[in-house]
C-alpha cells in the first residue's frame, strides 16, 4: 500500500478568476445543506409569519406603499409554494427559479412589516438568492449515485457566498466595537436568552452563565476578536483551515451554550464552500475480490458528495484486510477505527444532514413528546468526541470491524478431482 504524499493543486486559487470553472459538487453539497435547513426551519417560520399577517386586522404600513397586501388565500398559496420550492432546491430540480422565489418571498415578508428585522433572516435569504444564481447542474440523485467530480460550474456564486460570510462577521464585530452593550463592557452578555438543557448539559450552561457574569468584558472582547478573525479568514485563502476550526467551535458554542437558531446552521452550511472538492485527495484502498470491501466502497461513494476520495486497489497479496484503509492528502495512512473517526470530516455533506436532522427533528419531538429530545444533537456530538478519547479504540475497534464486515475473498473455482483409471 503506497503512502506517498499526493500534491493536489488548488482548483480555486487566486489567479483563476471569478468565472473560472470549479467543481460543481461543492456548490451542490452547499445547496443541499442550505435547502435542508430551509425546508425544516426557514419555511415553517416564514409560513407562520404569513399566516399571522393574513389573520391580523391591524398591519404596520409596509416599507413601500406599492407592495400588495397579503390576503388569507394568497398566504395559503405562498405557503404551499414555499415548501415546493424548498423541496426543489433539495432535490436539485429547477434550482434557479426555486432559489429566487424563496429569496424574493423572504424579502417581501420582511418588507411587509419593517419593524420585524432580523440579520439572520436577511443572511439566509441572501444565500437563497445566490442559490438562484447556481448553475451546478447536479441533482441530489446525481450527487449521491454518480461520480460527478468532473462536473464544473462558474466560481462566482460560491465566491460571493464566501464574501457574504466575511461581511456578516465583519459587520457583527464592527457593530459590537461601538455598541454600548458590548465593547469593553459586555453588559449585553448578561441579558442573553439561553435555551435550557437537560441530560447533564445544564451543568455546562450554568458554568457558561457564571463566566458571563464574572468576566463579561473579557468575553465580549474575545467575541469581537473571533468575529474579526473569521471575517478575515472568509476572504483570505491561507486562513481557511484555521477559520474552519475556529468557526466550527464558535458556532457550536452559540448553538449549544447560548441559543439555538438558524444562523448557526447557515454558517455550518457555508463552511462547506471552504472545503476542497473534486480532488480525490484521500486514497481509499480496497480489495476488488472482497465482498465487504465492495460494500464499503459503494457506501463511501454514495456519501462522498465532495468527491474527496480516490479508490485504489490494494497491490499486495495479503489475505488479511484492516477494514477501512485510507491515506490522507499529506500521505499519512489511517486505518480501522482511526479511519472511522475521520470519516465525518471527509463526508461533510451527509454529516451536516445528520446533525441538522437531529437538531430540528429533536426540536419537533421535544414540542410534542418530551423536552429531552432537544439535546439529541448534543448527545451525538459528545458521542463523536468520545471516539477520540485514549483507549476507546481498544474497546470499540473489534465490534466496529465486525459490524463493517469481515474480509473474505470470493471462493475459488476448484477443478473436481480426477476419477481413478
Amino acid at each position: 500500500m503506497s503512502t506517498q504524499r499526493r500534491e493536489v493543486p488548488p482548483e480555486d486559487s487566486f489567479g483563476n478568476g471569478w468565472f473560472a470553472p470549479v467543481p460543481s459538487c461543492r456548490f451542490a453539497t452547499f445547496r443541499v445543506a442550505l435547502a435542508f435547513t430551509t425546508l425544516v426551519f426557514h419555511v415553517p417560520k416564514f409560513n407562520g409569519l404569513l399566516a399571522s399577517y393574513a389573520a391580523s386586522a391591524f398591519h404596520v404600513p409596509p416599507a413601500f406603499a406599492w407592495l400588495p397586501i397579503l390576503t388569507p388565500a394568497a398566504a395559503a398559496v405562498l405557503a404551499l409554494l414555499q415548501y415546493a420550492a424548498a423541496a426543489g432546491l433539495l432535490l436539485g430540480l429547477a434550482v434557479p427559479p426555486c432559489g429566487w422565489f424563496l429569496a424574493g418571498l423572504g424579502f417581501y415578508v420582511m418588507l411587509l412589516d419593517p419593524e420585524h428585522y432580523s440579520h439572520n433572516a436577511h443572511f439566509h435569504v441572501t444565500l437563497l438568492a445566490l442559490l438562484g444564481c447556481s448553475q451546478d447542474g447536479l441533482s441530489l440523485a446525481r450527487l449521491v449515485r454518480e461520480r460527478a467530480a468532473a462536473a464544473r460550474c462558474a466560481a462566482w456564486p460560491e465566491r460571493l457566498a464566501r464574501l457574504q460570510v466575511g461581511i456578516v462577521f465583519f459587520y457583527a464585530a464592527f457593530d459590537k466595537v461601538f455598541s454600548p452593550f458590548w465593547g469593553l463592557e459586555g453588559t449585553r452578555l448578561g441579558a442573553l436568552r439561553m435555551a435550557d438543557h437537560g441530560l447533564g448539559f445544564g451543568l455546562l450552561q450554568r458554568l457558561n452563565r457564571a463566566v458571563m457574569r464574572t468576566a463579561p468584558a473579557a468575553l465580549s472582547v474575545a467575541t469581537i476578536a473571533v468575529e474579526f478573525f473569521l471575517a478575515a479568514a472568509a476572504v483570505f485563502r491561507p486562513f481557511w483551515r484555521a477559520g474552519l476550526v475556529v468557526g466550527f467551535m464558535f458556532v457550536a458554542y452559540l448553538e449549544f451554550l447560548v441559543a439555538p437558531g438558524l444562523f448557526t446552521w447557515d454558517m455550518l452550511a457555508a463552511g462547506i464552500l471552504f472545503l476542497p472538492a473534486g480532488d480525490g485527495g484521500w486514497q481509499v484502498f480496497h480489495d476488488s475480490r472482497c465482498a465487504a470491501c465492495r460494500r464499503r466502497l459503494t457506501l463511501l461513494s454514495w456519501l462522498d458528495w465532495l468527491r474527496r476520495c480516490r479508490y485504489v486497489v490494494r497491490g499486495d497479496a495479503s489475505d488479511d484486510c484492516p477494514g477501512i484503509a485510507l491515506v490522507s492528502p499529506r500521505g499519512r495512512p489511517v486505518s480501522g477505527f482511526e479511519a472511522v473517526r475521520v470519516l465525518p470530516a471527509i463526508l461533510a455533506g451527509p454529516t451536516f444532514i445528520v446533525m441538522a436532522l437531529s437538531r430540528f427533528g429533536g426540536g419537533y419531538l421535544a414540542a410534542r413528546i418530551a423536552s429531552e429530545w432537544d439535546d439529541l444533537p448534543y448527545v451525538l456530538l459528545l458521542a463523536y468526541l468520545a471516539l477520540w478519547m485514549p483507549g476507546v479504540a481498544r474497546y470499540l475497534g473489534r465490534p466496529l470491524h465486525a459490524a463493517l464486515g469481515a474480509h473474505a475473498r470470493a471462493p475459488r473455482n476448484l477443478d473436481p478431482p480426477s476419477s481413478p483409471g
